[in-house]
């Protein structure tokens, strides 16, 4: 359900949908005791694939990006350290003082990537020589 919400909304509004790799995500993140097995049962790859099917069949354009960093780099300065998240929910950029809640801080910084990729991924060919 959630990933047929989230083409359908990528194709009404004409965008794509850019996700983090969730290959490993379980071994990268920590969860305080009482969210473990919550957090645990939720099939992080699965959500993925699923978007990435049913983006493929609507038509609608999807990439998948490095997930390193993309909580604690700031999107317009481009500083990046475990300091620029003093807490789990804020980012704070330690050298220009962007602030905002982290969650959202590392969606700008997933778009920002996957708009790069795009780039790359649409340049033409050259033509030979």
């Amino acid at each position: 359900m959630i990933s047929k919400t989230v083409v359908a909304v990528a194709q009404r509004t004409e965008r794509g949908i850019a996700l983090e790799q969730l290959q490993g995500i379980r071994e990268r993140v920590t969860v305080r005791r009482d969210q473990r097995a919550r957090q645990s049962s939720w099939p992080f790859h699965q959500l993925g694939a699923f978007i990435a099917y049913k983006a493929r069949r609507a038509g609608v354009p999807f990439l998948e990006v490095d997930p390193a960093y993309t909580s604690q780099r700031c999107p317009r300065c481009g500083h990046t350290e475990r300091g620029n998240r003093p807490t789990r929910d804020h980012f704070c950029c330690r050298r220009c003082g962007l602030a905002g809640p982290a969650d959202v801080v590392a969606g700008v910084n997933v778009r920002d990537r996957a708009r790069s990729a795009w780039v790359f991924v649409n340049m033409p060919k050259p033509a030979p020589a």
